[in-house]
């Protein structure tokens, strides 16, 4: 897998398709492999770049604290290092927060923006929560925090169906993350908090929140599609907190007929 020196860490990175560029931005524990569902749909007319963040998947792990603002700084120099001067953004979760983070620095370089499960702030019992993955991850490592993790991610109904998917999942999770690093990145998503600052995202705005998400409630993406003027909201029902993996086939229409409709000129 390709790599890249940015900001004095190495970065590794996916760069498939052709035509205008889309980014996708990880969630807290996840990793590119985590966006395989959209990889066809998407490359079949854009150019996708995935990457994980620092202290993600096969980046770099430095020891400390991964600000948004640093996040964002990051994935600003790994454009610039690939030569790509705007893009459309999609994030999850904490990648959400970086991407709302991005939009605000560069509005220039920002095409569609979808947001997915994810918040312009951090809440006090969503700061209880991440504090129990830390806890988790200090008293018994990956497996542990996986534990705590998964009834607050998927759905029921998907959990149910998904037994060996999520035992794959939950393998590859624990082989791949670092526990400081993901305690590290915990740490630095509590501090997250674009309240007085969201507002001011200009860029056309796709909001998509799962209608049973228990982590970030959909009354976080309420609250960003009352904050963004220009933005859509779709609620997608029998759906937890990663409708890219949940509900692909619905995710993936949704999204690209958005971008679709606000496609820039390159």
């Amino acid at each position: 897998m390709p790599t890249l020196n940015i900001n004095s860490i190495t970065i590794d990175y996916e760069l498939e398709g052709q035509g205008l560029d889309v980014v996708f931005i990880n969630g807290l524990t996840m990793t590119l492999a985590g966006w395989a569902y959209q990889m066809k749909p998407f490359t079949e007319r854009y150019r996708v770049l995935r990457y994980d963040c620092r202290g993600q998947g096969g980046s770099d792990k430095p020891d400390k604290e991964y600000t948004q603002e640093l996040h964002a700084e990051d994935l600003s120099l790994l454009l610039q290092k690939q030569d790509i001067d705007k893009a459309h953004i999609i994030g999850l979760s904490n990648g959400g927060m970086i991407a709302q983070h991005f939009a605000l620095k560069h509005p220039e370089r920002t095409g569609a923006l979808v947001l997915v499960d994810t918040c312009s702030y951090v809440g006090k019992l969503l700061e209880l929560t991440v504090h129990s993955w830390i806890k988790a991850t200090e008293a018994g490592g990956n497996d542990l925090r996986y534990d705590v993790l998964l009834p607050q991610i998927f759905s029921e109904n998907f959990i149910e169906n998904n037994e060996a998917l999520i035992k794959n999942m939950k393998e590859f999770s624990s082989e791949i993350n670092s526990p400081r690093a993901v305690i590290n990145l915990a740490k630095a998503s509590i501090s997250h908090d674009l309240r007085s600052e969201v507002s001011k995202i200009k860029s056309p705005t796709l909001i998509i929140a799962g209608e049973e998400d228990i982590l970030i409630s959909p009354k976080y993406s309420k609250i960003l599609h009352g904050e963004i003027e220009n933005s859509e909201l779709v609620i997608l029902k029998d759906c937890a907190h990663v409708p890219p993996i949940e509900k692909p086939t619905e995710f993936n229409s949704i999204v690209l007929e958005f971008l679709k409709k606000h496609d820039y000129t390159a």
